[in-house]
């Protein structure tokens, strides 16, 4: 063959393979594209999921009577209602109805919608019920306290006087997410409250109206042009499943993803030397924790409970795995909540968690079983846990896997991983960390962290907790909350707090309006992306 021939196969050869080669699939500008770990969504119901990312496709398929303030998610906006008053002796809520939202069915909602969502909450009582129910809320009483009135007016009564923040945030959260309630009841089957037309419909007014969704694989949201907030920037959201770190940062760099989430710390530390994307924080209603169940008779020993503090290296662990997923917390009241005290008394010290476990008559250690989550960052601070309290004389045998179900059921030794409310109040915490109303197995109380410790609580701490969330005063509750927070740090708990929880995800630049909530409503509708 001459060389002519040569150069033009070789110049053949040449475009076969460019025209061979994917092209890059660049995110469109009126696009807005999310890289995820979706195999926890299992569903869509409002009412009945429980989980950070599901949550918040469903705060832009729904809306609720309240949303929070983006920037600060301690200050409540109008949504659905336009105005709300409270009573005088704080019993009574009156929410006004915004007119004119429409449903993405075209029905229209009114207050009698609100109302048969809210029935709708507490009647399948799931755990999202919760949000309700805490405030005393029943199947038997929930008619007769939640009612509209007319088509613009909804009226909530409480069995109990509750400060009044703590009712409105529950109405913020995506639980009290707004059904259609004509276009559910439509779908009913045996009497399931529409809950398997919820998994994978939509039956909002959001600012999104969902499309299509492959578990697993791809959820796409289309705008909703007749939304009463205004019609979104981004025609368009798409989340796709990629739950591989490196795979989502490699997308993110090549502007094939606006934002990427769960990524590990070596990824995001590298990210962040990079000029096109930033690493957004968000702080989060919960710890990353280390639980000793209390019925084991060598855990429940405070001793023991105190050595296990001097075994976590705060230091080390901030300044590497949890650099972007935590903030060192040792106390049970998150920074910038009222009530938060900056204290952070311990440390790494191998020597003082041996001379502890000596005092309590365990000089030579013992041996338990260590069940950890295997995601980042929880399955490195098990590890860094493990290799510490190795140090002390305590050997740690280390098991990853899902064993959430064994920690709710007190079917185990030592657990860790992270916790996460929705309520921007330390009472949502205090709740669940701090309240044991009954510390029988028999009793089975899984929503609260302090029962699935095995702790019962002390009566005086528990009492505070009661006593702060019915209190009206602001002054009062914040000085109720710093005594409880003083008393449960010095009470050795054995749900051992060491970093409030963060959110990151790192963004393209170009990305504007994307704000992460601690209370797992993050919207999309505020999304715009310069050029």
């Amino acid at each position: 063959m001459n060389l002519h021939k040569i150069l033009l196969c070789s110049v053949f050869a040449g475009v076969v393979l460019v025209a061979s080669m994917p092209a890059e699939a660049k995110a469109p500008r009126d696009q807005f594209v999310i890289a995820m770990t979706m195999t926890s969504m299992r569903g869509l119901d409002p009412q009945e999921l429980n989980q950070f990312e599901a949550a918040e496709v469903v705060a832009n398929l729904y809306d609720r009577l309240l949303m929070p303030n983006a920037e600060d998610q301690t200050v409540l906006e109008p949504a659905i209602a336009e105005s709300w008053d409270v009573s005088e002796d704080g019993s009574t809520y009156t929410f006004h109805i915004r007119d004119g939202i429409a449903f993405h069915s075209g029905n229209a909602l009114t207050a009698r919608d609100v109302e048969w969502s809210l029935h709708r909450l507490v009647k399948m009582g799931l755990a999202p019920s919760r949000d309700l129910k805490q405030w005393g809320f029943t199947e038997d009483n929930v008619e007769d306290l939640i009612r509209a009135t007319d088509d613009h007016t909804l009226v909530i009564e409480t069995p109990e006087i509750w400060s009044p923040n703590l009712v409105l945030y529950s109405l913020a959260s995506f639980s009290t997410s707004v059904v259609d309630s004509a276009l559910v009841e439509e779908n009913i089957q045996d009497d399931d409250y529409g809950r398997s037309f919820l998994q994978t419909h939509d039956a909002g007014s959001g600012p999104y109206s969902l499309r299509t969704w492959r578990a697993n694989d791809t959820l796409i949201a289309e705008a909703f042009e007749d939304y009463w907030g205004g019609k979104p920037a981004m025609r368009r959201v798409i989340l796709r499943n990629i739950p591989e770190s490196s795979s989502q940062r490699l997308q993110l760099q090549s502007d094939d993803v606006d934002v990427a989430t769960r990524l590990s710390s070596s990824d995001l530390n590298a990210l962040a030397q990079e000029g096109d994307v930033h690493i957004e924080t968000t702080p989060g209603v919960g710890f990353y924790y280390l639980a000793l169940n209390q019925g084991d008779e060598i855990l429940s020993n405070p001793k023991v409970r105190e050595a296990f503090r001097y075994l976590i290296d705060y230091e080390g662990l901030a300044n590497t795995v949890m650099k972007y997923y935590g903030r060192m917390q040792q106390t049970v009241i998150p920074q910038g909540m009222t009530g938060a005290i900056d204290d952070n008394p311990y440390s790494l010290d191998i020597e003082k968690a041996k001379e502890l476990l000596a005092e309590a008559g365990y000089p030579d250690g013992f041996s338990k079983v260590y069940y950890a989550t295997p995601v980042t960052p929880e399955y490195e601070v098990a590890q860094s846990i493990q290799a510490n309290a190795a140090l002390a004389g305590i050997d740690l045998d280390l098991q990853s896997g899902d064993h959430i179900g064994d920690f709710r059921k007190r079917d185990y030794e030592v657990f860790s991983a992270r916790t996460g409310e929705r309520m921007p109040d330390p009472y949502a915490i205090l709740r669940s960390y701090a309240l044991n109303p009954d510390n029988s197995q028999e009793a089975n109380l899984t929503g609260y962290m302090a029962w699935r410790a095995g702790w019962d609580v002390p009566a005086d701490i528990q009492q505070l907790v009661r006593d702060v969330a019915h209190e009206v005063d602001p002054a009062r509750r914040e000085a109720l909350y710093r005594e409880i927070n003083q008393k449960y740090l010095e009470s050795s708990p054995p749900l051992v707090t060491s970093f409030q929880r963060m959110d990151a995800r790192a963004v393209r630049n170009e990305v504007q309006g994307y704000v992460g909530q601690m209370t797992w409503v993050t919207r999309w509708d505020t999304v715009t992306k310069t050029e």
